[in-house]
């Protein structure tokens, strides 16, 4: 059977820190093949083999089980019969793994393998000849509002895709074409995979040998993903840093369950086992969680959140987990494996920590650092003009108007987008109504387009309030870019008074349907500029201003201070990616 098998050449790759001896291998090969019908329809244990001049040993084996039909449900004595096979092959100072159908033995190797460093494994191939074909990666960014996940594809990224603002990105996998070959990495599992036709077992061996060569020969060099966020040594700075926040992702487990992949889950309390719906279950905890420290434990911090009051972070020496009793009680089942909620979490690392240390984030078992992103502290403080007139404002559109109103209180944030920041527009519409896009859109010269988002707020230095209004204009960015249908309804709309005054949306201009037509036409307009004012009266830009000089210089800065330096970093590099202005009212 083995001379039979037919390869994709693709592995996972591993340092190993000794050879892994037969006995070892045998216990191994019982426990993968546990639910196996009948005997192994092949298996080797450290077999040698010579590769041109260079000695290896590989182990297989192969299996068959029963499983149940996974379109089918309740009780039924249907079943289907499958191969699983594990192939393990140690060469030099490395362990290749090539599996199908396995699972849940990484854990009875994690004292004898370690992953292959993240440098190494996504600069393996490039060279003169690299192209970047797709790159998967996460956002640094753990704000609700932003894009968390992004792929970017072309025939060669190099070319087609501005590096800029990309140091708040991690790459997690990416496709490259290597003279006539397609490679695809997943950085944070060491798997390598030439796309292509299978090969035979020997050939194989062939090419594994020839990657683990050029692993234990890597010499690092300059790249394009330099410009990306960098990976740091954890061991020797996790310890020190203090985390704030932190953002479970589960799309991988949503898709599992959108594939048909998973096939019950359930929560189990003393013995009794009780369905769940895991996805009603994971939006609740699918969201941006504020941590803070155990009073008892320095190295346990609780995880604010709507699931579970017991549920918290543990940061070890070069790794952070997650505690949980009632995640622990969840149990997912898949047709080849079960396991539990919290398992799966601190297995495949599902989350995103950020710290105080605002240019570091943990994410799969390493910590990545944004090396530009304290360099580019005066750009973002560009953004923001300071009027001393906002120190005046109470309200953000004014309260208790009589019906014969016409105008918004002269000390609210309505009155002053309408009577300083949009002086001399053609079209001003107050569009704060429901499902608004903007509070206010003024148009000008059938040139630019400005969507205005005002908040009001009592600080001088409010993240919280800050969050509110930069997730609002996220969340409308793509609106900036109206269909001709949903123009149409604002027309409708824009048509009427602010309920229960005379105060009409339409704020300046001639006629709506005027009004809307120079929208439209400047919108299509490739020459058109695109602009977005975030309007607020709470934050001081000198206040501002000093605390980022401290953090610059490392000295201690209010945690204000590092939630609002992300949520400038986030809502500016999402508008020039876009090509739109970004402007930020303040307090002198």
């Amino acid at each position: 059977m083995i001379d039979r098998l037919s390869l994709g050449e693709t592995a996972y790759f591993y340092h190993i820190n000794t050879r892994l001896p037969d006995n070892f291998i045998k216990n191994l090969f019982i426990t993968v093949s546990k639910r196996k019908s009948g005997p192994y329809a092949a298996r080797v244990i450290n077999a040698p083999y010579t590769i041109s001049g260079k000695d290896i040993s590989y182990s297989l084996c192969i299996f068959k089980y029963k499983g149940k039909p996974n379109f089918l449900e309740g009780e039924g004595n249907e079943e289907e019969i499958k191969y699983a096979y594990l192939l393990l092959l140690q060469y030099s100072n490395m362990l290749v793994i090539n599996k199908k159908n396995i699972s849940g033995f990484n854990s009875l190797l994690k004292n004898h393998i370690s992953d292959v460093d993240y440098t190494t494994i996504s600069r393996l191939f490039l060279n003169n000849n690299s192209t970047f074909e797709k790159i998967s990666m996460l956002n640094m960014d753990i704000n609700n509002n932003s894009i968390r996940k992004r792929n970017i594809e072309a025939n060669d990224l190099q070319n087609s895709f501005s590096p800029i603002y990309s140091s708040k990105y991690i790459v997690n996998n990416m496709r490259i074409k290597e003279n006539d070959n397609r490679i695809s990495l997943a950085f944070n599992t060491s798997k390598i995979n030439r796309l292509g036709k299978k090969v035979t077992i020997f050939d194989y061996f062939k090419w594994a040998v020839e990657i683990v060569d050029k692993v234990e020969a890597f010499e690092l060099a300059e790249s394009y993903l330099d410009n990306f966020s960098t990976p740091i040594s954890t061991k020797s700075i996790l310890g020190s840093l203090e985390p704030t926040s932190v953002l479970f992702l589960f799309n991988d487990l949503i898709d599992d369950i959108d594939n048909g992949l998973i096939e019950d889950t359930v929560y189990n309390f003393e013995g009794k086992e009780k369905k769940i719906n895991l996805q009603k279950f994971l939006i609740k905890l699918d969201t941006f969680c504020k941590i803070e420290q155990d009073k008892i434990n320095t190295k346990t911090y609780k995880i604010e959140n709507l699931i579970d009051k017991n549920l918290k972070l543990k940061i070890n020496k070069s790794s952070i987990i997650v505690n949980s009793k009632k995640l622990k009680n969840i149990i997912i089942k898949y047709q080849s494996k079960h396991i539990t909620l919290l398992e799966y979490i601190n297995k495949n690392q599902t989350f995103i920590v950020a710290f105080s240390e605002v240019e570091y984030v943990y994410s799969n078992k390493k910590l990545f650092k944004d090396s530009k992103l304290l360099e580019n502290l005066d750009s973002f403080l560009e953004v923001l003009v300071p009027y001393d007139s906002l120190k005046k404002i109470t309200s953000e559109k004014g309260n208790n108007y009589p019906t014969s109103s016409v105008s918004f209180d002269k000390q609210s944030l309505f009155f002053f987008i309408e009577n300083t920041l949009a002086l001399d527009v053609d079209y001003l519409f107050c569009d704060d109504l429901g499902n608004e896009f903007a509070d206010f859109i003024s148009i000008k010269n059938l040139q630019k387009i400005c969507y205005y988002h005002a908040k009001y707020g009592e600080s001088t230095l409010s993240a919280s309030d800050f969050q509110i209004v930069i997730g609002q204009a996220l969340k409308n960015i793509g609106n900036m870019n109206m269909s001709p249908s949903n123009l149409e309804r604002k027309i409708t709309r824009w048509h009427k008074n602010i309920p229960k005054t005379n105060i009409a949306l339409k704020r300046v201009g001639d006629s709506v349907t005027a009004g809307g037509a120079s929208l439209l036409k400047t919108l299509n307009s490739p020459s058109s500029i695109k602009e977005i004012f975030i309007v607020v009266n709470f934050l001081s830009k000198s206040q501002l201003e000093n605390g980022l000089k401290n953090l610059k210089e490392g000295k201690s800065c209010p945690h204000q201070v590092v939630q609002i330096l992300w949520l400038l970093s986030s809502f500016i590099s999402t508008c020039k990616e876009l090509g739109i202005i970004a402007r930020i009212t303040c307090l002198p």
